[in-house]
């Protein structure tokens, strides 16, 4: 009847677990990945099961479409989660809470996206709550400029029958606390919920590429790669691309790719304040083959900047728990070239330190008492 990824639903009456997390699964868009790190992060300390809810509208609603790195590394079997996949129709999804949100369960966890299909989350606090849970919705913090600025303010009711509701920014928690005033839900804020922060950069968009030293093929492909932007769009558009190189083949490769006036080549190394600014001023990253000690990797996700991972037949070693995180083929021009365009479609995006999860995993926790507090502002700096 229901989607198990393992078993079936009547096949785990002896393991009920004390958490249900449910909210996007597509590992095709930001909050499917989102829950996924959230999900893995309580699995570390308790058994957890996860209900993924994918309207069908809302699947690929404009969010990421590029293989994700993290959930590339999402591979390896956990005895700790089990995951459901919500049926579509209203009827069937409401006997599937039933069927998996008991007495047993201590925390119910929703995720909201703003700005999609979220009327699913009623029936889920209902039963939540008739099952004597508490109850939580986690609400994402988006920057204005990608959604409605009303969107967390409209979504209230929606929220309003849950225990507590966390969002990323304190801004959203105060519009929270002002409509529900001395009422539940108790507003809360933590970090890893903000995807609010990259400051406003000028000039177009900007993006910079660190490239293997004198690896003449991959700075081919990448050039490629840009050299498919279409000619009316490339005023908008600059590549900065950094690698060390010796002699005057490789700048001789870039002045001769199409769109040459607007490629920048470095070959010095640059220091770490120099690539902290260079990383703020960039719309979107490229790294090749970035080992676990990168410093442009650490630096992207020091930023919290989209970026694109290149990588060849393995899963590079970095790109655990980080949903920037796109990935791409170093030896396939198409391949860069998409991933970078989501990037780009993602720079109004500052996305959570992966640290970010273990931190809400620990303040969900069932052994974990969630604070009486209308308003934690603190957690924003955790």
């Amino acid at each position: 009847m229901f989607g198990r990824i393992e078993d079936t639903v009547s096949g785990i009456d002896a393991t009920r677990s004390r958490v249900v997390v449910a909210g996007p699964g597509s590992s095709r868009t930001i909050p499917g990945i989102i829950v996924s790190e959230i999900v893995r992060a309580l699995a570390t300390r308790t058994r957890v099961t996860r209900l993924e809810v994918d309207v069908a509208s809302d699947t690929f609603a404009g969010l990421d479409r590029a293989p994700s790195l993290s959930a590339a590394h999402d591979t390896r079997a956990n005895d700790n989660l089990f995951s459901y996949r919500a049926p579509d129709n209203t009827r069937l999804r409401l006997q599937m809470f039933r069927q998996l949100i008991d007495r047993d369960v201590a925390v119910a966890v929703a995720y909201v996206w703003p700005g999609i299909d979220n009327d699913w989350i009623r029936q889920f606090l209902q039963v939540a709550n008739a099952a004597g849970a508490t109850t939580v919705v986690l609400c994402a913090s988006l920057p204005t400029s990608t959604s409605n600025p009303t969107a967390v303010g409209d979504l209230a009711d929606i929220m309003s029958r849950a225990d507590h509701v966390i969002v990323g920014d304190l801004g959203d928690a105060d519009e929270l606390a002002s409509i529900y005033g001395t009422l539940d839900p108790l507003v809360e804020v933590h970090v890893a919920l903000s995807l609010r922060g990259r400051a406003e950069r000028s000039g177009g968009r900007r993006i910079t590429a660190f490239l293997p030293r004198d690896s003449g093929d991959t700075l081919a492909t990448m050039l490629s790669a840009f050299d498919a932007i279409p000619e009316a769009w490339i005023p908008d558009y600059r590549l900065h691309i950094v690698m060390r190189y010796e002699g005057e083949r490789l700048p001789d490769l870039v002045a001769a790719s199409y769109h040459a006036d607007y490629v920048e080549l470095t070959g010095e190394d640059i220091t770490s304040s120099d690539l902290k600014v260079l990383t703020s001023r960039s719309s979107a990253l490229s790294v090749a083959e970035p080992p676990r000690d990168s410093r442009a990797y650490a630096s992207a996700i020091g930023s919290g900047i989209a970026t694109v991972v290149l990588a060849n037949a393995t899963i590079p070693s970095v790109g655990h728990g980080y949903v920037g995180g796109l990935l791409a083929d170093t030896r396939n021009p198409s391949s860069i070239h998409v991933a970078l365009r989501h990037a780009l479609r993602l720079e109004d995006l500052r996305f959570p330190n992966p640290l970010a999860w273990q931190q809400l995993a620990r303040r969900l926790s069932p052994d974990q008492s969630l604070p009486d507090l209308k308003v934690l502002e603190a957690a924003s700096n955790d």
